[in-house]
């Protein structure tokens, strides 16, 4: 009788765990120089919404709390919209991030795995972050992922930090391919093989009506293709090759349609890392809308336009028809020249 007691405590305390599973995931964070400051927090939740929030830091000191049954990445920005860290959370997860603003690439992320694995390889590799030679850390990844393809981290590394554009780099479905299917949540990559399953043919016959972005003044916002002859869409990277050619002919259409409301040009960010992004942005001196696509080609506002590779152009008409889709800027200027003649 006494171990039949013993085996229903047991089961009592069981099943009371079991229902103080925690709902919803908590980040606490800790910046050395983060001062008294609203933060910006973006995330997807469960694969539909973009999630956008303030959050109140005081003394360098936050705390988010949001809800994610899978996994998902969060994003914190700061007021010059500077991603100042990033974690992977879901239900139940307690993360702390310790830090300093100016420093992201040293950033210690702890409360999983998968967070401190990331983080650690960001610091042992914070050299390749900062060069422009983004190869140099795609050779890293690469390694990182055949060593070990049963780490969430690996994922998390070919989702946010391998650069797929840069000359040389290894096509990013051979690397999934490396990786264990426990180690690929579904949270994180269910856009990724939707994407890769369609053939871009496919994707260029959907009609393109708005697209809902978080903008450069700090605002998720959406733009429409209806209230223009024609709309010029530049999907780009810091680091593409030719792009100061691309912005140079993008400007000159520009400036030759963009009176009367009949073009409208938009450029998009394609890289998880914001910084220095204003800096390039005030050096291209252009007047055109600028939009950051969190998640970059797997952003669920993008999925179904499959975007490619940067540098992507596409030239849709006021119907949202799809005129021109490909990486050449003079092929893109060309097709908005035909359309607005």
């Amino acid at each position: 009788m006494k171990h039949i007691k013993s085996l229903i405590a047991i089961f009592s305390v069981m099943l009371l765990l079991a229902g103080c599973k925690k709902e919803y995931f908590t980040i606490d964070g800790s910046m050395s120089d983060g001062g008294t400051q609203n933060i910006r927090a973006v995330y997807v939740t469960d694969y539909e919404t973009l999630q956008s929030e303030w959050i109140t830091m005081t003394d360098g000191q936050f705390e988010l709390k949001g809800i994610n049954y899978d996994w998902t990445i969060v994003y914190l920005i700061n007021n010059k919209r500077d991603i100042i860290a990033r974690a992977a959370v879901k239900n139940g997860d307690n993360i702390t991030i310790t830090g300093s603003m100016a420093d992201p690439y040293h950033t210690t992320v702890e409360g999983n795995d998968a967070n401190e694995e990331w983080s650690h390889f960001m610091t042992e590799n914070a050299e390749l972050y900062s060069d422009t030679d983004r190869s140099k850390l795609n050779s890293a990844i690469e390694k990182y992922v055949e060593s070990n393809p049963d780490r969430i981290s690996s994922t998390l590394l070919l989702l946010n930090d391998y650069a797929a554009g840069v000359e040389g780099a290894t096509d990013v479905d051979s690397l999934f391919k490396h990786i264990s299917i426990d180690a690929r949540p579904s949270g994180l990559v269910n856009n990724y093989f939707a994407l890769s399953q369609q053939l871009d043919t496919e994707k260029s016959n959907n009609n393109i009506q708005s697209i809902m972005l978080y903008n450069s003044e700090d605002t998720i916002t959406t733009f429409f293709t209806s209230r223009y002859r024609a709309t010029v869409m530049y999907f780009w990277n810091k680091n593409d090759a030719g792009r100061a050619d691309a912005v140079k002919a993008l400007k000159q259409l520009y400036e030759k349609h963009e009176k009367g409301g009949r073009l409208q040009v938009v450029d998009i960010l394609m890289s998880p890392d914001t910084i220095g992004w204003k800096r390039t942005l005030q050096a291209d001196s252009t007047d055109w809308k600028h939009f950051w696509a969190p998640g970059s080609s797997l952003n669920r506002n993008l999925v179904t336009i499959n975007v490619g590779n940067t540098p992507y152009f596409i030239v849709a008409s006021a119907m949202g028809k799809q005129i021109y889709r490909g990486t050449s800027a003079g092929e893109a200027v060309t097709a908005t020249d035909g359309l607005l003649k």
